[in-house]
């Protein structure tokens, strides 16, 4: 099988869970907003946002050491025995201290609903490691099923929770909790995990090798969601948490077209660490690389397109001002899928390093430029310090990739993709 051709493959295996899920997810918009008043949605967004953010600090990314290491020892039972029963263990006493540390500190900033925010990050850390586990046996129909089981689950116990009980905010927390635990029970059941664990697999050179790897893509991880958090928090701040739920629609929208960059990202980064030594690599690199640049583009301005059309019937009219943001919002997001387009030749490289350095200057670069505009232009400050902080970053991940690897977009399709923009 072709690489181009092992790689739709893997890409239509993950498409078919996740674009049912997120239509799904995406379809119940209507009742979110109908339902939940803005402050309401903005309070639940900022608990997620939040819980996005630590997961990088408490797990320091092993799970994404995980999935490369694994890679390299596809087909060797016992060394993948040795890189499972090593993180595993490590993941579970990394929890264990979040918790302690939670709870000695929670009483003193008195936060409303902590326990979402405790649960919820240590059920993210187990799912984040099983979830690269499965991935990294080569199970990509498991690892498509389990996010199938956590979109759906949430979407359906949401439902339950908001129209049929009407628990408001706090049925939102609880049927998330559920819905990720329910993920991870059947992680654990499809991956026949107990296969691979046993303490005494457990090493500590094993935990320094995937350490090395993915301690430092934490400042990147973090960058991503300081990005994110940053807004929502200045936001909240500034205008109030019904400001931040308006911000929190209006990406609702974007995130369909980052939806399906993720989907085909697990793919794209597999692909590209297996045949980063292949002789044609560059030939290989720069043909793919420009074809998925057509179809994101071509996918970007098609979405918006759409919305004049699909935005007054998706969003109760209380959250009209969201539609004004989208349009900036989906060009950051098209630099920010060209930027992790990019990052997988630093993921082949193990080039931890290079993403931290770029990540971490692209966060900075949004926190000033949201804190200078945010009390000049509101809500427009948090859309456009994110368009210009993901420019930057695939600015410089392009330069600096180039200088190793040939992987260049062809010049007709750069300047077509810009004229189209600009219409």
């Amino acid at each position: 099988m072709s690489r181009q051709k092992d790689l739709a493959r893997n890409t239509a295996i993950l498409t078919v869970g996740k674009v049912c899920t997120q239509c799904i997810s995406f379809f119940l918009l209507p009742l979110y907003t109908a339902i939940l008043s803005a402050e309401d949605y903005g309070t639940f967004d900022l608990f997620v946002t939040y819980a996005t953010l630590l997961l990088p600090l408490i797990n320091w990314q092993l799970d994404q050491g995980l999935f490369r290491f694994m890679l390299d020892y596809r087909g060797n039972k016992d060394e993948q025995k040795k890189l499972f029963s090593t993180l595993l263990l490590s993941s579970t006493v990394q929890n264990i201290i979040y918790v302690v540390l939670f709870i000695c500190i929670e009483p003193f900033l008195k936060i409303e609903n902590a326990y979402f925010l405790l649960l919820y990050v240590v059920l993210q850390v187990y799912n984040a490691l099983f979830l690269q586990f499965v991935r990294g046996l080569g199970y990509s129909i498991k690892y498509t099923i389990a996010s199938f089981i956590s979109a759906s689950a949430t979407t359906v116990l949401n439902v339950i929770a908001l129209v049929f009980l009407r628990m408001g905010l706090q049925g939102l927390f609880v049927s998330t909790l559920t819905a990720q635990l329910l993920t991870l029970v059947y992680l654990v059941i499809s991956s026949r995990s107990w296969e691979y664990f046993s303490l005494k697999n457990a090493r500590i050179g094993t935990f320094k090798r995937v350490g090395t790897y993915s301690i430092p893509l934490i400042p990147n991880n973090l960058a991503w969601r300081v990005v994110n958090a940053s807004d929502r928090t200045i936001i909240s701040h500034f205008l109030g948490t019904a400001a931040n739920g308006i911000y929190s629609v209006a990406n609702k929208f974007p995130n369909v077209f980052i939806n399906f960059y993720n989907i085909l990202n697990l793919s794209w980064t597999e692909t590209v660490s297996l045949h980063y030594n292949d002789e044609d690599r560059d030939e290989f690199l720069t043909d793919t690389m420009t074809s998925l640049v057509k179809l994101f583009v071509a996918a970007c301005l098609g979405i918006v397109a759409c919305m004049p059309f699909v935005f007054p019937i998706m969003v109760n009219a209380k959250y009209s001002a969201a539609y004004n943001q989208i349009l900036i919002l989906m060009y950051a997001m098209l630099f920010r899928v060209l930027v992790g387009l990019y990052s997988c030749v630093y993921v082949a490289q193990k080039n931890a390093k290079k993403i931290a350095y770029t990540s971490i200057s692209a966060a900075i670069i949004n926190i000033t430029v949201d804190l200078l505009l945010i009390n000049k232009i509101q809500v427009f400050a948090a859309s456009l310090s994110t368009l210009i902080a993901f420019l930057s970053m695939f600015i410089v991940r392009y330069i600096d990739v180039n200088k190793a690897v040939h992987m260049r977009i062809k010049k007709p399709i750069a300047i077509g993709s810009i004229i189209a923009k600009t219409r």
